[in-house]
C-alpha cells in the first residue's frame, strides 16, 4: 500500500522540479499580458469613440461660443430696457400729460410743458430746490472734510482699526428704515437726547417738531449714515497711494496733517471727485429718511424735492405733476453731475 502512494508523490515532484519556477511566471505573465492588451484595446477604443464624439460637437460649441456675447448683450440690454428705460420713459411721457385719478389707466392727454410752467410757477419747488442743495452742501462737506480726517484716523492697521471699520460697515449695511427709526426714537420729543438733556437740566429741544432745526436734524442722520461709505472710499484710495511719497516728505521734515493735506490731499483728487458725484446724488435722491423722520414737515419746512414729488402724486393724487418735478431733478442733477464728470476725466487722462 505504501509504494504506490510513494510512486504517486515521486512522479508529482518530478513534475514540478521539470516544469520549475520559470513556467508558472510565464503563465501568469501570459495571462497578465492577454488582461493588458484586452484593457489596452478596451481603452483605445473608448478614447477613439470620444474623439469621434468631440469631433462631431466641435463645431457646435464653436458657434456657441461665437454666439455668446451676443446673448449676454441682450439679456442685459433687455434688463436695462425693462428696468431702466423704460420706467425713464413713462415718467417723460406722464410729465407732459395730463394725469390724475379718472384717466390713470386709460389714455393721457398730451399737454406738452403746462405741467413744468405750473411747477416753476409754485413757492413750494423753489423752497424745496433750496432745501435740497442745502441737504447736499451739509453731505459734501460731512463726505469729503470729516470723512478724510477719519480715513487718515485708520490708516494704521491695527486691532482697533479693524473694530471700528466693522461697525462701520455695520451701520452703513443697515436698511434706511430701520436706521432712519431708530434715530426717530432718538431725536423724538421724549427720546434719549431730550431725556439726557433733562436729566442735566438743559431745556428739551425739538429737534424734529422745530420748523428750524427738522431739516438740520435730518441733514445730520443723513451724514452720519454716508459717512462710512465716504470713510471706505478715501481709505481705500489713500492705502494706494506709494509709501514712498508719504516717507520721502517725513525725511523733509513733513508732518503727518501737513503730508496728508499737502501731499496725500492732491493724490486723492479723482477719487474725490467721484465721490462727490455719488453724494450729491445720494443728497437729491434721498426720500427714505426724510419720510420717516419728519415726512417733510412740520409742514413743508423739511420737505425737499422727492417728497415733494412723493406728496404731489401719492397725496394730491397729480400724478403728471409728481412726474414733472422727478424730470426736472433729473435734469439738475444732470447740470451738477456732467461738469464733474469731465473733470475727472480729463485728470485720469492727463
Amino acid at each position: 500500500m505504501l509504494q504506490p502512494r510513494r510512486k504517486l508523490v515521486g512522479a508529482a515532484v518530478n513534475s514540478t522540479l521539470t516544469l520549475g519556477p520559470g513556467s508558472r511566471c510565464s503563465s501568469r505573465c501570459s495571462s497578465s499580458s492577454s488582461s493588458s492588451s484586452s484593457s489596452s484595446s478596451s481603452s483605445s477604443s473608448s478614447s477613439s469613440s470620444r474623439l469621434s464624439l468631440v469631433r462631431l460637437r466641435h463645431p457646435q460649441n464653436r458657434n456657441r461660443v461665437q454666439q455668446a456675447p451676443w446673448l449676454y448683450l441682450v439679456a442685459t440690454g433687455a434688463a436695462l430696457t425693462g428696468f431702466a428705460l423704460y420706467p425713464l420713459f413713462v415718467l417723460f411721457r406722464m410729465s407732459v400729460s395730463d394725469v390724475g385719478p379718472t384717466n390713470l389707466l386709460s389714455g393721457w392727454n398730451v399737454i406738452g410743458t403746462q405741467n413744468f410752467t405750473d411747477i416753476l410757477a409754485t413757492a413750494d419747488f423753489w423752497m424745496s430746490l433750496n432745501r435740497t442743495f442745502g441737504l447736499t452742501a451739509a453731505l459734501l462737506i460731512s463726505s469729503l472734510g470729516i470723512a478724510f480726517f477719519c480715513a487718515s484716523m485708520l490708516l494704521t492697521a491695527s486691532r482697533s482699526t479693524n473694530i471700528v471699520l466693522g461697525v462701520m460697515v455695520f451701520c452703513w449695511a443697515m436698511p434706511p428704515i430701520v436706521t432712519s427709526s431708530v434715530w426717530k426714537f432718538l431725536l423724538d420729543n421724549d427720546g434719549l437726547f431730550n431725556s439726557a438733556l433733562k436729566a442735566v437740566g438743559l431745556p428739551l429741544v425739538g429737534w424734529l417738531s422745530s420748523p428750524n432745526l427738522a431739516i438740520w436734524s435730518v441733514a445730520i442722520v443723513l451724514a452720519w449714515a454716508g459717512l462710512p461709505f465716504s470713510v471706505m472710499v478715501i481709505r481705500g484710495a489713500m492705502l494706494s497711494i506709494s509709501p514712498e511719497i508719504t516717507e520721502a516728505a517725513a525725511i523733509d521734515g513733513a508732518g503727518f496733517w501737513r503730508t496728508q493735506f499737502s501731499i496725500v490731499f492732491p493724490q486723492l483728487r479723482p477719487t474725490l471727485w467721484i465721490l462727490a458725484v455719488l453724494t450729491v446724488l445720494y443728497g437729491f435722491k434721498s426720500f427714505d429718511f426724510i419720510y420717516v423722520l419728519t415726512k417733510g414737515g412740520p409742514g413743508t419746512t423739511s420737505s425737499t424735492l422727492p417728497v415733494l414729488a412723493y406728496f404731489s402724486a401719492f397725496n394730491g393724487f397729480n400724478w403728471s405733476i409728481g412726474a414733472a418735478i422727478a424730470v426736472l431733478t433729473i435734469i439738475v442733477v444732470a447740470i451738477v453731475a456732467i461738469p464733474y464728470m469731465r473733470s475727472v476725466r480729463k485728470e485720469v487722462a492727463e
